[in-house]
């Protein structure tokens, strides 16, 4: 079957998780990081206030995110989506007018929390743990909603703000989430369907399939037992960690190599335009050959941009890199989702994914630090360097397949 005739057949499940990855967008940092210096001349702090401001606030949101992945499992999911929708619309009041700093943090904490957590959390945890034929397919589906957001959100906010500042673009947000987000959550699910909660998926695929019915859904803390999780947490934070710390630094870069802004912007650009091809290719491939088979293949295209960054001084090392770089993002987010879906099974996987968000905040945020301190080595040293953390990353895979 198709992504075609995926949605086809199950429009309202696919739109649901579409739809949060989509308006995870008033969370994402290339949403925020539009406003940066309109905020700072506002609120007339100084220069680096609002990005401690906001790795605060990331990190307080990712700490609050394993708790309410419980919650994800355990509730009616509509109502979950209802409750974040709402707290988002008064957070993005609050941004739009508010001039005191304590509420600004607030608000700045529940953007964080409810649109890059939660609306991702939920949209990759119902799809993941209810589609079991044709799992990848859908996740390439649903992801696809925060692609098409970062091609035409940025634009449009810059646009808005340019004529009228930055309070009606946060409003108009708020706007879309109410007219928009919470009638289509209440319409596309019936309220007592059991694509809702993670229990009555469970009992939904053991109906259909008794010979799942024998199989367990691991518990948090049993995952984070298994041996074979263990391995994967160097492996799953690779790509956030070496992503984040190149891109925050590449101003550094540049200089050192002697490439321009306009180089590495395009690099971004074309790292955007790989991560959505191979997005689109990568449900399809993990649900004939399975995700774990394939992790070895998705981490390679990385560890090879980093090796022609390292050795190739030239221009086009940038848009190497950042094209294979787009390759393993496009494909990790498909399998890394239908991975834990597959091998802990639907009950617990709200619950189980926020703590693995939990630890990609965690890599991300401590990068920035990491590499200011790495690039003191020299930048060669330093790339070699991320260069054998990914070749450990496929020993440790190698290493986890044959962990029974």
């Amino acid at each position: 079957m198709t992504i075609l005739q995926l949605i086809r057949t199950h429009p309202r499940y696919l739109s649901y998780g579409f739809l949060h990855f989509f308006f995870s967008s008033v969370g994402q940092t290339f949403f925020i990081s539009l406003f940066v210096v309109s905020v700072t001349a506002r609120m007339g702090w100084e220069e680096g206030t609002f990005a401690a401001l906001y790795s605060g606030a990331t990190l307080a949101a990712a700490f609050t995110l394993p708790s309410i992945g419980t919650q994800v499992d355990r509730l009616r999911i509509r109502y979950v989506s209802t409750t974040v929708a709402v707290l988002l619309i008064l957070a993005c009041i609050a941004i739009a007018s508010t001039a005191n700093v304590y509420v600004f943090i607030v608000a700045l904490f529940f953007v964080r929390l409810g649109g890059q957590g939660v609306m991702t959390l939920i949209g990759s945890t119902v799809t993941g743990r209810y589609f079991t034929q044709g799992r990848g397919k859908a996740l390439s589906a649903a992801i696809l909603g925060i692609s098409l957001a970062e091609v035409t959100i940025p634009s449009l906010a810059v646009y808005v703000m340019s004529q009228y500042g930055y309070g009606p673009v946060w409003m108009g947000m708020a706007a879309l989430l109410l007219v928009v987000f919470i009638p289509a959550v209440w319409l596309l699910i019936p309220r007592y369907d059991n694509f809702q909660r993670g229990d009555t998926v469970a009992e939904e695929q053991a109906k259909a399939d008794p010979a799942a019915a024998g199989l367990t859904s691991w518990t948090r803390g049993e995952v984070l037992r298994d041996r074979r999780f263990q391995l994967l947490i160097p492996v799953f934070i690779f790509l956030p960690f070496v992503f984040t710390g190149l891109v925050f630094n590449q101003s550094v870069i540049a200089e050192l190599r002697g490439y321009t802004a306009e180089l590495m912007a395009i690099g971004l650009s074309t790292y955007g335009a790989s991560r959505v091809v191979f997005l689109l290719g990568a449900g399809g491939i993990s649900d004939r050959y399975g995700p774990a088979n394939l992790l070895p293949l998705a981490y390679g295209p990385l560890l090879l941009g980093l090796v022609c960054l390292l050795f190739i001084k030239g221009s086009a090392s940038v848009l190497i890199f950042f094209a294979l770089g787009g390759m393993t993002a496009g494909t990790e987010s498909v399998l890394m989702p239908a991975l834990w879906a597959e091998r802990y099974g639907p009950r617990f996987l709200g619950s189980i994914k926020s703590t693995v968000r939990l630890l990609v905040v965690l890599a991300s945020a401590a990068a920035p630090i990491v590499f200011s301190y790495g690039f003191r080595l020299g930048l060669e040293t330093w790339l070699s360097i991320l260069v054998i953390y990914g070749v450990l990353c496929l020993v440790l895979l190698w290493f986890e397949r044959r962990v029974l």
